[in-house]
């Protein structure tokens, strides 16, 4: 398994990094409960029906603890919480539930300590990321790839 990247070149005239290149990481497809749920049953000794039940459940279940102002920790996944985009007020009095504007989910992927107490994001960690190649062995701009790397996040 490898993390694919396309190459592309900053075009902002007004950036300081105007012209020089970087990577995007290319998501080939996007896969549904029914396919995680068929490869979890590889690999465990659920079947496939009883996963697909529990996740679907999961989004509902989640977001009614969201909405309860908890905190919900899934292990070797991490954490979700609501956080909340406000608009100031005056005074302390003057602040009311009017002055939210935006509610969102936010996402603290489980980490780990290394011996060397380096924290380790699991869902990242030793990361292949290879360039991306057409059905044809070219890169997305022609030329061929070959060299991958191994990320170690911190």
């Amino acid at each position: 398994m490898m993390l694919n990247y396309r190459k592309y070149q900053n075009q902002n005239k007004k950036s300081n990094a105007f012209g020089k290149w970087y990577a995007r990481a290319v998501i080939r497809e996007s896969v549904g409960i029914e396919e995680m749920a068929t490869k979890m049953q590889d690999n465990c000794t659920v079947k496939r029906a009883d996963i697909l039940a529990v996740l679907s459940e999961l989004g509902p279940t989640m977001r009614d603890l969201l909405q309860d102002s908890k905190r919900v920790v899934i292990p070797y996944l991490g954490a979700f919480k609501m956080g909340l985009s406000t608009e100031g007020a005056e005074s302390e009095d003057k602040f009311t539930a009017k002055n939210v504007k935006s509610v969102r989910v936010l996402f603290q992927p489980t980490t780990r300590m290394t011996p060397e107490g380096r924290r380790v994001k699991d869902l990242t960690d030793n990361c292949r990321v290879v360039e991306y190649q057409t059905e044809f062995g070219k890169t997305a701009q022609g030329g061929s790839a070959g060299d991958d790397t191994t990320i170690e996040n911190p």
